[in-house]
């Protein structure tokens, strides 16, 4: 090259010479040197004044070259110059030549599932915001009126398409866009579905983990999507009608730039692949995690003492992605108020916090009038046999504490006075029970009896009377309850292998006769109305039992409305051999 065809390229390409060609009036005939100008202008023009804004797409600079995806856009664009306007619920009716392409243009101002049906087989490529954001929709299922390769976006977000078509036969085409799912009257989709969302806050670590319970309907199919949303003064509660409302705001404020190596900004959200945890931004009030088929999330920098609004969607894979609200749930990331507990409610409570230790507060109730001395009565089972200690705490100090126990046992706390609030710390009675101390139910009254529980002797145990080959009698404490009571006698079987390493001690199951039947290994079950004996005794005698058996009682007393209460839980080992029917043993 000569050396002043290359002086005067070195001039024409200088920095200063390009920004002034940029700002004068043939700006629009120049050289785009980056996609973010596809954006801005074209975002602009021939717009409706009145409309709603579209979303401003922020683009990293990209060189046409680096980006083929925007090359064939580009190219399209200038060889495909026969243009359609498309309206959503107007079909459009047209007649194509073989291997004729045409450029439909469609406009949403609101986000919508979005479903567009062809009347005869076509090729077609979908953009959206006039960039390189090729768009990959699912199919539409086939049917009368409706060809193969038919369109459907579970959540087409607000803005400007491009659809390009190419005819693969001579003939009329029908093209007509639907605001709505294609899947929208499947018959469960308005179904009752209760499912509950539970949180474990980390407040120091500010780490929250959600978890949920696995979906009813097509549960083989069903992918998940949590949204999250901040609850603040400056951010209100926003109720999101669908899913598709909640991935629209995300977008919105993240202002997602499109480029290259993003084909779609839904599929920032919806493709992204499940990870264990998410980080959130906490300049941010709204975001969308999808975990796919994982029902649980670990969710990372969150702001303490604050709420949060969870809302859950299923997403159905076999039904071009419909999504269905599951639940939702409103959380307080908040360290510094435990769990409260509820007056004359029997509470299952998590006690297997660090080291094992955890703790709940309890506010006292108003006493009614006919008790003289106020007073705070406490019923605590341990649900799985489990050694524990409770100690009660008044501003950091200890008022009151228990031994160690393993059954249903009741506390009694004087000296207190109604609106006082104290804590209630339970801990395992040494590191072998912390592995077994998980849960307990506890239920609080100011009043002398609880109104749904009865009221069990001081000593609730069962004792094994009598046993023979294949029969055993029991005998337990009456309780001292004047209300019309009864017992249910509840037997269950031990298999081999735990009869002597596992204890299977449960005493927060559900103990309605009606449901205990259904629990694994139950053999027999019995409930009768009190006996009326001068030493307040009962006694019952199991029958049927096999030799060399080992077998689990319960012993519940009911009331005719309420829940019932267990005993202590006895264990009977029968005899591997009997000689004749007189055998027996005494204990």
């Amino acid at each position: 090259m000569l050396p002043g065809v290359e002086l005067l390229l070195l001039v024409l390409l200088s920095p200063p010479l390009l920004a002034e060609i940029s700002h004068s009036p043939l700006a629009s005939n120049r050289i785009i040197l980056d996609s973010t100008e596809l954006l801005q202008p074209l975002l602009t023009q021939n717009r409706d004044p009145n409309a709603e804004t579209l979303p401003t797409a922020r683009a990293t600079p990209v060189p046409p070259q680096r980006c083929p995806s925007l090359q064939r856009y580009r190219k399209m664009l200038k060889d495909i110059d026969d243009v359609e306007d498309l309206y959503v619920d107007v079909p459009v009716h047209i007649a194509l030549a073989e291997r004729q392409k045409k450029r439909f243009v469609l406009n949403l101002n609101a986000s919508t599932p979005l479903t567009i049906r062809f009347s005869a087989p076509v090729g077609r490529k979908m953009y959206y915001n006039r960039t390189a954001n090729l768009l990959r929709p699912a199919a539409a299922p086939p049917g009368p009126g409706v060809a193969m390769g038919s369109l459907v976006l579970p959540c087409a977000l607000r803005g400007h398409y491009d659809l390009f078509v190419l005819a693969r036969h001579s003939g009329a085409l029908k093209v007509d866009a639907l605001a709505e799912h294609p899947q929208k009257d499947w018959p469960l989709i308005n179904a009752t579905h209760r499912i509950g969302i539970r949180t474990q806050n980390r407040v120091r670590k500010r780490e929250m983990i959600v978890k949920w319970d696995r979906s009813k309907f097509d549960y083989h199919a069903m992918h998940y999507c949590l949204v999250i949303q901040r609850v603040t003064p400056d951010s209100p509660f926003i109720s999101f009608d669908n899913f598709c409302q909640a991935v629209s705001a995300y977008v919105d404020q993240r202002h997602m730039s499109p480029s290259c190596s993003a084909s779609n900004l839904l599929d920032l959200v919806w493709s992204t692949p499940p990870q264990r945890e998410r980080r959130l931004n906490p300049r941010q009030s709204l975001h969308v995690v999808c975990t796919g088929k994982r029902r649980q999330q670990m969710l990372r920098r969150l702001l303490p003492r604050s709420t949060y609004q969870l809302d859950l969607f299923g997403v159905h894979q076999t039904r071009q992605n419909l999504t269905i609200r599951l639940a939702n749930s409103q959380v307080s990331f908040n360290r510094t108020q435990p769990l409260a507990l509820r007056q004359q409610a029997l509470l299952l409570l998590k006690i297997g916090g660090q080291h094992g230790k955890q703790v709940y507060s309890f506010k006292v109730p108003p006493t009614p009038p006919q008790v003289p001395e106020p007073f705070v009565r406490h019923l605590l089972i341990p649900c799985s046999g489990s050694e524990i200690r409770v100690r009660l705490l008044r501003q950091r100090t200890e008022v009151g504490r228990t031994e160690a126990f393993y059954s249903p046992t009741y506390l009694r706390q004087m000296g207190v006075q109604p609106g006082e609030r104290y804590l209630m710390r339970f801990e395992p009675s040494n590191e072998d029970e912390a592995f077994r101390a998980q849960k307990v139910m506890v239920a609080l009254s100011s009043e002398p009896q609880f109104r749904d529980l009865p009221d069990l002797p001081q000593n609730a145990s069962v004792f094994n009377v009598r046993t023979r080959c294949n029969r055993a009698t029991i005998a337990w404490n009456g309780s001292l309850d004047e209300r019309e009571l009864s017992y249910c006698i509840i037997v269950f079987n031990l298999p081999q292998r735990n009869r002597s390493v596992v204890d299977p001690t449960n005493y927060c199951m559900d103990f309605v006769p009606k449901r205990v039947m259904q629990y694994r290994n139950f053999e027999w079950m019995t409930c009768r109305e009190r006996q009326q004996s001068p030493d307040n005794i009962e006694t019952e005698t199991i029958l049927n039992l096999m030799p060399g058996s080992s077998y689990l009682v319960y012993v519940t007393a009911n009331l005719s409305m309420g829940k019932p209460l267990p005993y202590q839980a006895l264990t009977l080992h029968m005899a591997s051999q009997c000689l004749d029917g007189s055998h027996e043993s005494f204990y």
